[in-house]
């Protein structure tokens, strides 16, 4: 039981550290997604990057998703020791995922259009 208590709070004490990780600056993606998100408190989260690192905006939703659940799955922010930071960062990275969604939709119904217009000029 002990064991597995210390191995739920270093989890969730690690939640912070998975989401610094996608904030890795410089990158820029090409695609109709923004590059960052942020909240009014000033946290940044660099959507570009994540992008370049994932291959594609649907990958980097994939990640973000299986990272968010990640964290919930060890008992979310209560289980860290530094309970503000993780619970800005699960804001941020919330907010990253809406933005990919509206990407990602945005970019299947662009190339739903291009596909019809070939199909058209056929």
């Amino acid at each position: 039981m002990s064991t597995t208590l210390s191995h739920l709070s270093r989890s969730t004490a690690l939640a912070p550290g998975m989401f610094a990780a996608l904030l890795m600056v410089g990158t820029s993606a090409e695609s109709a997604c923004p590059d960052y998100v942020s909240l009014p408190s000033g946290t940044v989260f660099n959507l570009a990057a994540l992008i370049a690192d994932a291959g594609s905006p649907e990958g980097a939703l994939r990640k973000a998703r299986r990272a968010l659940a990640q964290v919930g799955a060890y008992g979310g922010c209560p289980q860290s020791q530094e309970l503000a930071v993780c619970e800005e960062t699960l804001a941020v990275a919330r907010k990253a995922i809406v933005a990919l969604e509206a990407c990602v939709s945005s970019d299947s119904a662009s190339g739903k259009v291009r596909e019809n217009e070939r199909a058209a000029s056929k």
